[in-house]
């Protein structure tokens, strides 16, 4: 991965206290976010799993598990072209983002779209 990448998750993680790591195998990434969880319950640093997995000869098809634990729940995505881990995680953080947000104000992981 290169240091951009890794500096660039840093910075996420400093910007919005979600914590972020990538996987970066031969056939396949994972992005692994720590998203905490809304203010209202009162917990400051109670944070929940959502994993990201796609992979070099996926053509930018992504699976999404809202609850790592229970895979039996996913949503399936197209994110685009990715040619390598740095551009999955370029075009994971603002989805992550999106994620945390929608989770701050209170709506499901993922709405209808789960399987």
């Amino acid at each position: 991965m290169e240091e951009k990448t890794l500096e660039l998750m840093k910075k996420f993680e400093q910007d919005y206290e979600v914590y972020v790591s990538a996987t970066d195998k031969q056939t396949y990434w994972i992005v692994y976010a720590r998203i905490p969880k809304s203010g209202a319950e009162g917990v400051h640093n109670l944070h929940r799993g959502k994993k990201y997995v796609s992979g070099p000869n996926e053509e930018g098809n992504v699976l999404i598990l809202p609850d790592p634990d229970n895979s039996e729940n996913y949503l399936a995505e197209s994110w685009g072209p990715m040619g390598t881990i740095d551009d999955f995680v370029r075009k994971a953080l603002p989805r992550i983002l999106a994620d945390k947000e929608a989770a701050d104000r209170g709506e499901g992981e993922c709405g209808t779209s789960c399987s």
